[in-house]
């Protein structure tokens, strides 16, 4: 009997989930009800996993965080058996619903372009992600350009003396933060958020208390005033207009706001009004046919992994109730929940954080988050999933 096929789309949080998942918990569950053999392939676009969750302080100070730390090899790192489980070092070029085929050009080692591939799916799971506007953050790039575009924003903040940075969420406070209590006033920064308040999506004193901590260390918060241009001058600062009609010249703009769907290989059929993969409450992509489940960025861009930790069980459980015909776990609707959870360090001696309602003191978002953001984490992601 030929095994079961299940490919994964997506190298990065949502890819990994899904591939530990499956191979620790759901398979054997599924495969004792079916008598079943399922194999895992997991097509990627780089041979690393990038950890963006500690690229705030990497950029801004690598001796604290080492750039090269956020990258870290797929290959020869996920402890899965070679019968069950394949990777590809590939660019997904589309995927045909109708014939169930994923379609892929292969990559070397050095992301040279080599021969075209395909693979059947019998299970799809879509974990393509989405990109940071700003390229240093959350790319959608090889591993070396990573690196390489971290490194020249670490450049590039080192040298300028006047810096705007656009966004009010996580990435814009904790960068700004960074920056804040390496230089001090020695630099000028302005962070300019078109929302009301920091961190918006959050309980309110939330980002009241980031915009106190910001303005403690000598950082402008401009809210309420989104940036309608940014414009590259010839004495090489950047003009940049925001609110009503203001205007500032600087030596570094670094937006970061928003993400973009990692969406070129998704037929359009497939996609929201926003680009991103239409899943129904229990994460199906349904116009794409049976088995065919979205996770993380792609579905939404979801802005804290954290929601990415609750749902995975309920995505996965669901695959092993539709594959195993009813015999395995049951169906869960998603629902969005109502408290936020966030944690933002805030410079290197402060932080915010939230979680079911409830909002913790700075000491205890530093402890889990602010002392290294985690970066230990960067590498056991990999290899033990999260």
């Amino acid at each position: 009997m030929a095994a079961h096929e299940i490919v994964i789309l997506g190298g990065s949080y949502g890819g990994l989930a899904t591939a530990h998942d499956l191979v620790k918990k759901y398979i054997p569950s599924v495969a004792k009800v079916t008598g079943q053999k399922y194999h895992i392939t997991m097509i990627s676009l780089s041979t690393h996993f990038h950890f963006p969750v500690a690229v705030p302080r990497a950029v801004v100070d690598p001796s604290l965080i080492p750039i090269a730390k956020l990258e870290v090899p797929l290959k020869g790192k996920l402890p899965f058996p070679e019968d069950q489980f394949t990777f590809v070092h590939a660019e997904i070029t589309s995927f045909d619903t109708g014939s169930r085929t994923v379609y892929y050009t292969l990559l070397d080692d050095q992301y040279n372009k080599g021969a075209g591939g395909s693979i059947h799916y019998d299970s799809l799971f879509v974990a393509l992600g989405a990109h940071t506007k700003h390229p240093a953050f959350k790319p959608k790039a090889s591993h070396l350009e990573i690196i390489r575009e971290i490194e020249k924003l670490h450049g590039e903040i080192s040298a300028a003396k006047s810096i705007v940075i656009a966004g009010g969420g996580s990435v814009a406070v904790e960068t700004a933060g960074e920056i804040g209590s390496k230089y001090g006033t020695s630099k000028s920064v302005t962070v300019i958020t078109n929302g009301p308040r920091l961190l918006h999506n959050v309980n309110p004193d939330i980002g009241t208390n980031a915009k106190y901590f910001l303005e403690k260390m000598g950082i402008h918060v401009s809210l309420s005033a989104k940036v309608t241009s940014a414009t590259r001058l010839e004495t090489g600062q950047t003009r940049v207009q925001f609110g009503q009609d203001q205007s500032v010249d600087v030596d570094l703009y670094i937006d970061a706001t928003g993400v973009i769907p990692n969406n070129e290989p998704i037929p359009k059929e497939l996609l929201t009004d926003r680009g991103f993969l239409e899943v129904d409450a229990y994460q199906r992509a349904t116009k794409a046919g049976a088995l065919v489940y979205g996770i993380g960025d792609i579905v939404g861009g979801w802005a804290q992994i954290a929601e990415l930790v609750f749902i995975k069980g309920l995505v996965f459980g669901n695959w092993a109730y539709e594959v195993s015909g009813g015999k395995v776990g049951k169906e869960t609707a998603w629902e969005t929940p109502k408290n936020s959870m966030i944690l933002v360090p805030v410079g290197t001696k402060k932080a915010v954080a939230t979680a079911f309602g409830w909002r913790f003191p700075s000491i205890f978002g530093w402890l889990l988050k602010g002392r290294d953001y985690m970066i230990g984490k960067a590498e056991a992601t990999v290899t033990s999933g999260f």
